[in-house]
């Protein structure tokens, strides 16, 4: 896979007349080099060469995982190698969104005049996905949904939004992803009216809402999810807006398919909840994509060009949030197919009561 992501990158570089990109965002690192400790190390891709600088902690792990990589020992925030490294080179591009002016100083330093800005080349390879990536992220989505039927019989009166949090971060490694994809959000009653509220030691209350979102890393990619559920009975303006926000996601997931512009799965899905008038409430996009990073491209966004191609994978997670009463979001995960929405996430959606 790696080979092919090169070979590609450096033909858009031939496209752009630079001779070589140096790459930064740990994201990145790991999909042309397959190393893991992307935070420590910086690659540098010519036209014909391709080095890795790190420092001597990560020495036999960069010879394990890179091993087409010409190491460069480096201690961190020096540039003695790369320096060495980029003489005769006219035109280097960086990441211009993953380099601060203090490294863009300390560039100019190295070679000056040669340092030309670059926005999401390498993030623009990543959206559309290989079947290995591919599998991660169903992986990924499996544990997710393992964990929420895991979950489940915990959600009871009197628990707090933080010991249900803790515990699904505890479950989402145990079940076989390497870390949480971002902080888990369990909310409840009023506070579910927080998008992305922190949990607290709020206890669940009976008629209270429960909105968890949540996700792991499986071999570098990231799941997410969101599920909400009632606890011991269920107000009928809760069941009402519930099977409201659902039927609003099932639009979003029916409009899936290569070839549709994220603009018009975003306005599809506002359309339907407008009818309720509950699109004011709607306060996020309708979806993101989904890969080595938890939000990147593709965006389901009343702003976005973005168009939709065959092995994206994107979520679909609209949600209403209204001051002093609470919210719902139903998020799902799905693989772009030329026909539709390959759904990978498979937790149920009928409204649950605890």
């Amino acid at each position: 896979m790696n080979n092919e992501n090169i070979t590609a990158l450096r033909n858009n570089l031939v496209d752009m007349g630079l001779d070589a990109l140096l790459i930064s965002a740990p994201s990145n690192i790991r999909y042309l080099s397959s190393f893991t400790a992307g935070a420590d190390a910086r690659l540098l891709l010519t036209l014909e060469e391709q080095f890795i600088f790190t420092d001597s902690r990560y020495r036999e792990q960069a010879y394990l995982e890179c091993p087409e990589w010409r190491y460069q020992e480096e201690r961190p925030l020096t540039y003695e190698k790369l320096y060495g490294v980029v003489q005769g080179l006219s035109r280097i591009g960086f990441e211009e969104a993953h380099v601060n002016y203090a490294t863009y100083r300390k560039l100019e330093q190295i070679q000056p005049g040669i340092w030309e800005p670059v926005a999401g080349l390498v993030e623009s390879q990543r959206r559309v996905k290989s079947a290995q990536e591919l599998e991660r992220l169903r992986n990924a989505a499996r544990i997710g949904d393992e964990v929420f039927q895991a979950i489940l019989p915990l959600i009871k009166t009197g628990v707090e939004e933080k010991v249900l949090a803790d515990t699904i971060v505890h479950l989402i490694r145990q079940k076989g992803c390497e870390k949480e994809a971002f902080d888990a959000i369990v909310v409840s009653g009023e506070n579910a009216a927080l998008p992305h509220g922190r949990p607290q030691d709020k206890p669940i209350c009976p008629g209270d809402m429960v909105t968890m979102d949540f996700g792991g890393f499986f071999q570098g990619y990231a799941g997410d999810m969101t599920r909400t559920v009632a606890v011991e009975c269920a107000p009928k303006r809760l069941r009402d807006t519930y099977q409201k926000v659902r039927e609003a996601q099932q639009i979003g997931l029916d409009s899936i398919r290569a070839g549709i512009r994220g603009c018009e799965v975003d306005r599809l899905v506002r359309q339907c909840l407008q009818k309720y008038s509950l699109d004011q409430y709607f306060s996020h996009s309708t979806g993101h994509g989904l890969g080595l990073d938890i939000h990147e491209g593709p965006t389901l966004s009343a702003s976005s060009d973005d168009l939709l191609e065959e092995n994206m994978v994107v979520t679909v997670e609209p949600g209403v949030y209204i001051p002093g009463w609470g919210g719902i979001r139903i998020e799902d995960a799905v693989i772009v197919t030329k026909n539709g929405a390959d759904i990978i996430t498979h937790s149920t959606k009928e409204f649950l009561i605890l």
